[in-house]
């Protein structure tokens, strides 16, 4: 997923993240009220399915961005190799 497809609100259950940060802090809001004895059983499912839906989003993100700084280290690599062959 990219930023360019990401919503730019939290609304909605399936609405991915605007940003890591954003997500993450939903996640932590999340397990707060998940952990405090006045949670509204009807929400319960609600609010443990957008968690779900966020970490995934969270775990994609991270699996992207380790994908993009692997190729930027290739290809300083490249880079370097083609300097020190000249």
């Amino acid at each position: 997923m990219t930023d360019e497809t990401a919503p730019t609100t939290l609304d909605g259950d399936d609405a991915p993240a605007a940003s890591y940060a954003a997500a993450t802090a939903e996640i932590d809001r999340i397990l707060d009220e998940l952990e405090r004895d006045d949670l509204d059983i009807d929400l319960l499912a609600t609010k443990v399915r957008r968690a779900a839906v966020l970490l995934s989003w969270c775990r994609e993100r991270i699996r992207s961005t380790t994908d993009d700084v692997r190729q930027a280290v290739e290809a300083l690599g490249a880079v370097g190799d083609a300097e020190n062959t000249d």
